[in-house]
């Protein structure tokens, strides 16, 4: 496991429409998002000659970031290559450094191990060229890096941009200080090292960057009402003949709740189609898309600077007859009683091992995460400094370790004095970084309370 792998999707307030042009300015492409989450790729990219005439589409968003997510076009407006500085997952698809598409059909791609040679396990891997930095720190919310003594004007450049298109031949300044060319015509890809290149070429060579325009979704979070003026939430509980569990009236803990979370891609027509469901009580999912696709939506809600856009939000259902609902609710409740005496003495939850001390809850850490992020943590000023875990990798002990949901390691912790899954992981952490470091006396004073 890497730390980075259980970090938070991140939000976006303020979207953005890119147009990028060719090099000989005879074809350009803009890519335009239907939501406001990093990294994926719902969207539409419409690529048009000089006059404005539309070409042909792509039915994806390329997010764009300078020297970390760029979008490239071939002279003939025929070609988009789409790079990325590190490779991400996004719904279990493993999104590659590089994709290219002919008329807007990906023809090929290039994971990051079929470009450096990066140990991930070892050491932090990417694409672009950084290896002239010396230290980053951030100052009033900038960025201000400080160079290697012997680091040339050029390598400084490729910090900032390590991207280059010239003649439909795109080259990347990599982390191993090579550079890599691809025709992109062809997709043929050859490399050579950064000090057999000539610095000359490059500095004239006419660098890209997207044209931005920026606009506010309207709504970060909920689905949109139906067009009858109806809620989301009481026409599917009409659909599938059931009440809307009432959150905050006093007594609803005596009533089973159907929870599930829906995102929905509704168009400025008022269609709209189940993007993703999780559901946590059984709630018939055939029902709900049924229900979404016969349904007209309100569209005020989209921005109007898209054609579609996705909708998030939460459903909370129960039984019509409370009667009904309350004995689902003992009924659960007899259930989630006997869950937990049983997660309470398991030496493993859902395939997972789980520690029964805090020196078993070394060693397993030592198991799931990589050295890197090992020695990252070891590297700590001290041991307070662990809190920058507490949110991602905090997130993901408290979950997969039961200290919420209940577990042998939560009832030893518990024995100890500690109540809060927060604080249990908070301990966790600051007695692991004790423990990398040598420092044995406090977490054998914890175990021996």
């Amino acid at each position: 496991m890497t730390i980075g792998q259980v970090t938070a999707q991140t939000t976006y307030s303020m979207c953005y429409i890119h147009t990028v042009k060719s090099q000989n300015d005879k074809y350009f492409l803009r890519t335009i998002p239907f939501d406001n989450i990093e990294q994926t790729s719902t969207g539409k990219t419409i690529v048009y000659n000089s006059d404005s005439t539309k070409l042909y589409e792509v039915e994806r968003y390329f997010e764009v970031s300078d020297n970390r997510k760029e979008v490239f076009l071939s002279n003939d407006g025929k070609i988009i290559a789409y790079v990325i500085d590190r490779e991400f997952k996004w719904d279990g698809v493993q999104n590659k450094s590089i994709e290219i598409f002919n008329n807007g059909i990906s023809v090929k791609q290039f994971q990051l191990t079929d470009l450096i040679d990066c140990n991930s396990d070892n050491e932090d891997c990417y694409l672009f060229y950084k290896e002239a930095i010396d230290t980053v720190v951030w100052e009033n919310g900038k960025r201000k890096i400080t160079f290697k003594e012997n680091a040339s004007e050029f390598e400084k450049q490729l910090t900032e941009k390590a991207t280059f298109l010239n003649n439909d031949t795109l080259y990347i300044f990599t982390k191993t200080s090579k550079i890599i060319a691809i025709d992109l015509n062809t997709s043929n890809l050859s490399s050579t090292s950064l000090a057999q290149i000539s610095v000359e070429k490059f500095k004239n060579i006419k660098l890209f960057h997207s044209q931005i325009e920026k606009f506010k979704p309207s709504s970060l979070y909920g689905l949109p009402n139906l067009s009858s003026g109806l809620t989301f939430e009481k026409g599917l509980a009409k659909s599938l003949e059931m009440a809307i569990f009432p959150e905050d009236k006093k007594g609803s803990n005596k009533f089973k709740k159907y929870f599930v979370n829906i995102q929905i891609i509704v168009d400025k027509d008022g269609n709209a189609v189940l993007d993703k469901i999780e559901n946590y009580n059984g709630l018939p999912e055939d029902k709900i898309k049924t229900f979404i696709a016969s349904q007209k939506f309100a569209i005020n809600s989209i921005p109007p600077e898209t054609e579609k856009w996705r909708f998030d939000g939460w459903i909370a259902l129960m039984n019509k007859s409370k009667n009904e609902a309350k004995q689902e609710k003992q009924k659960e409740i007899i259930e989630e009683r006997e869950a937990y005496k049983n997660r309470i003495v398991a030496d493993s939850i859902n395939g997972l091992y789980i520690p029964k001390n805090l020196e078993e809850c070394f060693l397993e850490l030592n198991k799931l995460l990589k050295p890197k992020d090992i020695e990252a943590i070891k590297n700590l000023k001290d041991r307070n400094e662990t809190i920058l875990y507490h949110h991602g990798f905090g997130t993901w002990l408290r979950n997969n370790w039961g200290l919420w949901g209940g577990s042998r390691l939560q009832q030893y912790l518990i024995k100890k004095g500690l109540r809060h899954p927060d604080d249990m992981s908070a301990t966790i952490l600051e007695f692991y970084y004790d423990w990398l470091n040598g420092q044995h006396e406090k977490w054998k004073e914890f175990e021996a309370k």
